[in-house]
């Protein structure tokens, strides 16, 4: 196997932007997707991050087996938008079948996303702006063609 050169989270983001769940901050539209930190700029955004994965074994030459974790975390003012907001997301993902992703000129194929548990949602954001969250872990299958 080779080594993935980008985080997880970097090569499903590109995905997610792809299938156009969300949009990528610079082009100042709505449900940015942002990578490793949730800025304090919009209500309505979403987060992907590197989390906990799953290691499965390794072959008895080589390489080692393993499910990497991702946690997708979407803010919203409307407590209605927020939650089909991530479940179309989590729905396109479940549908997710060896689909074949190019980040920066390197070929990636995703062959599973499989939700830990059903996203949660742990109320209101610290803070005064009353905005609602929803979290979501998965597992992600993938490798570098």
């Amino acid at each position: 196997m080779s080594l993935l050169v980008k985080s997880i989270s970097v090569i499903l983001a590109q995905y997610i932007i792809a299938e156009e769940l969300m949009t990528k901050p610079s082009l100042n539209s709505s449900w940015p997707l942002y990578i490793s930190y949730m800025p304090d700029v919009k209500n309505d955004l979403g987060v992907i991050e590197d989390g906990v994965g799953k290691k499965l074994g390794r072959y008895m030459v080589g390489d080692v087996i393993q499910r990497f974790g991702i946690t997708i975390k979407i803010r919203s003012s409307v407590y209605k938008t927020g939650w089909v907001k991530m479940e179309s997301i989590l729905k396109n993902l479940d549908k997710i079948d060896s689909e074949e992703i190019t980040v920066n000129g390197i070929d990636y194929v995703i062959q599973n996303v499989s939700r830990i548990k059903p996203f949660d949602s742990p109320g209101v954001e610290d803070g005064t702006k009353k905005r609602k969250l929803f979290i979501s872990n998965l597992l992600i299958t993938l490798n570098r063609v």
